[in-house]
């Protein structure tokens, strides 16, 4: 039996990197932050959405899903469940859900959402943005529905509820464009002014609809900030720039290259104040599941133990990252840690690297290194080249924009080795993408899915419910360092910059699932 529970604290969590490129355009955003009637912050990101439509990639949505639509059930920081639109909810089989929702739900034109807009709101996120996590949705009484999930792995439940934004029938029907450049939403927030892939604008919703605080959505319950400007500043430099210029009154997981300017001995120190976080967010290496790499376990031990992660630590990110201790988020930020978490985690070490390629049948083939074509792969490619190169291998940089990278990362065939990042908090999810069958298998496994039914075993009990445990991690762990799938090179550090003058201490972390921070809850002084 789920039922619904209080937040009880918060986590750090990483946001999702995201990687388009605009010049920013000063003069579009409103001048002042703070004016009568409530706080407002003018806030810099690396994107903004394309298009707002409830039903559309989750990506799309990013970093700014969290204020345009409500969901039935979220998930803290501490992996309990509670509900937003949902007033309860049982299962029997972690598989098929009895929903019921509050029934005074309205959204921002008065519309009462009922079970038949849930339903609809259920059935288009899976048919038409892919929440393949959903397999059926039904109307069982007057606020009642039964949702059907396709399996009771852990991570089903909980994905399938975030991704799949609830809205009225009615509004969406009516909507000229399916909602692409304006929401009706029963949201904390409401959008004001959105340009797409530019900036967009919200507004705290003065007739919000749950009005007992003790139920209330923690983002409109703790919100501190009456008014948001999302503009996208994607060039490092000019990240600076407009917080200098004040253009902008915080920039939001500013780029590693910038962040020194606003630490201690920067020439902006004095006037900003840098907020540091850790990371679920992390540079994994993978190896390609066809050719020498996936032949031969000497030849990935010898690039395993010839990579120098600190070296990437300091040469990629200027010291403002940690080294991982297993093949999951730092310090006890995934869901599971390992019992067997070491420091001496595939650890540096030229003389045994040499060791084992000795024994391995490498001939001086030459390896290609994939990568996404952004510049902290690119940064860690060419450190990770060099380091393998020390100890005899010769490898080559193959960097392509997202869509390519994306299309060879899924042939093996295509590359040997591949350094990519990954949200790392759902560590069961993310170690299933190792294996063929879990992967997808015919219908779409990934490039690095081996095939490898002990791996399928292992990590098929750490997916469900029932043994998601730390035993059953540590064993899945253990299985993938000995056959060495993959490692887990780097966790970032991220940086929120606010000017100093805003008094801003603290910028919470209220969903698990959501892995983002609520700027619009930010704490001040």
């Amino acid at each position: 039996m789920e039922r619904n529970t209080r937040m009880k604290k918060r986590m750090l969590s990483g946001m999702l990197a995201f990687g388009m490129a605009v010049s920013l355009t000063a003069g579009s955003i409103p001048v002042s932050a703070e004016e009568e009637g409530g706080r407002e912050l003018k806030v810099g990101a690396t994107t903004a959405p394309q298009n707002i439509s409830p039903f559309t990639s989750f990506t799309n949505r990013q970093p700014v899903c969290i204020y345009l639509y409500e969901t039935l059930i979220e998930k803290d920081a501490e992996g309990n469940f509670y509900g937003i639109l949902a007033k309860d909810w049982s299962t029997e089989d972690n598989i098929t859900y009895d929903i019921e929702i509050y029934d005074y739900i309205t959204d921002t034109e008065g519309n009462h959402i009922t079970p038949e807009d849930v339903v609809f709101s259920l059935e288009h996120a899976r048919d038409e943005a892919a929440n393949t996590w959903i397999e059926s949705a039904e109307v069982t009484g007057d606020y009642t529905v039964k949702v059907t999930l396709v399996d009771d792995a852990v991570s089903t439940f909980p994905t399938a509820m975030n991704r799949a934004p609830i809205v009225s029938k009615a509004a969406y029907e009516a909507s000229e464009d399916s909602m692409t450049t304006t929401s009706v939403s029963t949201a904390p927030y409401m959008v004001t002014d959105f340009v797409p892939n530019v900036s967009i604008t919200f507004e705290k919703n003065p007739n919000y609809w749950q009005t007992d605080e003790s139920l209330q959505n923690p983002l409109y319950k703790e919100a501190t900030v009456d008014k948001l400007y999302y503009t996208k500043i994607s060039e490092a430099a000019q990240q600076t720039i407009a917080l200098e210029t004040g253009a902008i009154d915080v920039y939001a997981n500013i780029a590693n290259t910038e962040i020194g300017n606003f630490l201690e001995g920067g020439r902006d120190a004095d006037n900003f104040t840098a907020l540091g976080y850790a990371s679920p967010t992390c540079y994994c290496f993978y190896y390609a599941n066809q050719g020498i790499c996936s032949e031969d376990l000497n030849l990935r031990y010898a690039i395993a133990h010839a990579i120098d992660k600190d070296v990437i630590v300091q040469g990629a990110f200027d010291g403002l990252a940690v080294v991982p201790t297993y093949m999951g988020a730092p310090d006890g930020m995934s869901d599971l840690t390992p019992s067997s978490a070491s420091e001496d985690y595939f650890k540096y070490d030229p003389e045994l690297a040499a060791e084992y390629l000795a024994k391995s049948s490498y001939n001086g083939e030459q390896l290609r290194l994939l990568v996404p074509n952004e510049d902290n792969h690119n940064r860690i490619a060419a450190i990770v080249q060099g380091q393998l190169m020390a100890i005899g291998l010769d490898v080559a940089i193959t960097s392509y924009d997202n869509a390519m990278f994306q299309s060879s990362f899924g042939d093996g065939s295509a590359w040997d080795i591949a350094v990519c990042q990954m949200g790392m908090s759902d560590v069961a999810f993310v170690w299933s993408f190792l294996s063929w069958d879990l992967a997808g298998g015919d219908n779409g496994a990934l490039g690095m899915a081996v095939k490898d039914e002990k791996l399928k075993e292992v990590l098929s009990t750490v997916n469900t419910i029932e043994g998601h445990t730390t035993e059953n991690a540590t064993i899945a762990s253990d299985y993938i360092n000995e056959m060495c799938y993959g490692q887990n090179l780097i966790a970032t550090s991220q940086y929120y910059v606010f000017r100093k003058d805003l008094g801003a201490v603290d910028v919470p972390y209220l969903s698990m699932t959501q892995q983002d921070f609520f700027i619009a809850c930010t704490k001040f002084e």
